[in-house]
């Protein structure tokens, strides 16, 4: 069961970042691996702009994130 209205810890969501830049697992399979909504790990994937999908939801490029430094504390 997903989690709801809760915010997420540092590791959780370290952990979605990492599946996003470093996993081909689709946003579904990481929400259910994370316990959470898939429309939470659309929006952390929107802020930290880890992928871009170009209007397709089955491909997509990922952006330069070293450079940008998104690891939270």
């Amino acid at each position: 069961m997903a989690k709801q209205g809760k915010h997420f810890s540092g590791d959780e969501l370290n952990n979605i970042l990492t599946l996003l830049r470093e996993s081909d697992m689709s946003i579904q399979e990481i929400a259910d691996r994370m316990r959470c909504s898939r429309s939470a790990v659309v929006a952390i994937n929107r802020k930290f702009q880890i992928r871009l999908y170009g209007g397709r939801r089955s491909q997509w490029a990922l952006t330069n994130t070293k450079a940008i430094g998104t690891t939270v504390a």
